[in-house]
């Protein structure tokens, strides 16, 4: 009866091994979802700032209100909003909210059409891709 006795596997057997953990690495490290935080502000048409809510993607607007996706409530100061990029493009839509004396929102719309109809201005959407500025500025009309 033959005798095996065990021994180290052979150097290929190693180093193809070790390429396969290797590249297995690089593909988790690839398949990540980017992420990259956006600097949003919002102006009507006499470049004033514009209290607005801000909702990305599919997100609902209930979502955006939890999350205090708002800019320019108290202020001139733009919305620093970190963005996964699950898709080439993101949509992005900014609509007006209403606030009082001391920038806190009165009532948080629902939908672009009641922004509208709370605010009188009209709300605005872009899609963004990952290569595009991180500085992004919107526009709102008055209805």
């Amino acid at each position: 009866m033959p005798m095996t006795t065990t021994s180290a596997p052979p150097l290929r057997s190693r180093l193809r091994s070790l390429a396969a953990t290797a590249g297995l690495a690089l593909l988790a490290a690839c398949g990540s979802i980017p992420t990259r935080t956006l600097e949003i502000r919002a102006i009507d048409n006499d470049e004033r700032p514009v209290p607005c809510i801000v909702v990305i993607g599919g997100q609902d607007w209930t979502t955006a209100a939890q999350n205090k996706q708002f800019v320019h409530l108290k202020g001139g100061e733009p919305l620093r909003l970190p963005v996964a990029f699950e898709h080439p493009e993101v949509d992005i839509i900014v609509a007006a909210v209403p606030v009082d004396e001391q920038g806190n929102v009165r009532q948080t719309p629902r939908s672009r059409p009641e922004s509208t109809e709370l605010t009188g201005l009209l709300g605005d959407n872009r899609a963004v891709r990952l290569t595009d500025p991180a500085r992004l500025l919107f526009v709102l009309r008055r209805r």
